[in-house]
């Protein structure tokens, strides 16, 4: 059978207020130095169906709630290498096997076929620091650079963030 993959595209803090509001501040000021209007920011989820069974590709922080079934494959700092020894500055990739539960979801892109071995590629993510631009990029590294980098590794650099939304981090994933 043919391993096709997807992007859930969710808007950032669903799942809870204070993402939600401290994202809301971080793109006013973005957008305010860039002299744009701020765009409503989307988080995006990695689904790979291989054989029928989805497995779901996901970044977030290494405390708080944990889905069943979860299996973490790389974990890294948040905000800076210092920080990231307390585990309250810690994110993990992670893979969850199952029915979706991520909340507010706005899109689902087109399947698109992968390599069967895409999976295989979570131990290579690199580590990078969650919020800055270790790679030199121009873009900082987040959840989205997670499912941008797998994608791009795949060979698949089509997909994109819903039109009107920003994904930070998307072209860092990309790039990297």
């Amino acid at each position: 059978m043919d391993v096709v993959a997807r992007v859930r595209w969710a808007a950032v803090g669903a799942g809870g207020r204070v993402a939600r509001r401290t994202s809301a501040w971080w793109e006013r000021a973005v957008a305010a130095r860039e002299h744009r209007a701020p765009q409503p920011l989307v988080h995006a989820v990695l689904e790979v169906v291989v054989d029928g069974a989805t497995t779901r590709v996901d970044m977030g922080p290494t405390w708080g709630r944990t889905a069943a079934g979860r299996r973490v494959v790389r974990t890294g700092p948040v905000g800076s290498r210092l920080l990231g020894r307390c585990p309250l500055f810690r994110y993990e990739v992670r893979t969850v096997h199952g029915p979706d539960a991520t909340p507010g979801v706005l899109a689902v892109s087109a399947d698109v076929p992968v390599p069967r071995d895409l999976l295989e590629h979570l131990t290579d993510v690199p580590a990078w620091t969650w919020g800055r631009d270790e790679a030199g990029t121009g873009d900082m590294w987040t959840s989205n650079s997670v499912v941008a980098w797998l994608l791009g590794r795949a060979g698949v650099t089509s997909l994109g963030p819903p039109a009107g939304h920003r994904a930070p981090g998307w072209d860092a994933g990309l790039r990297a």
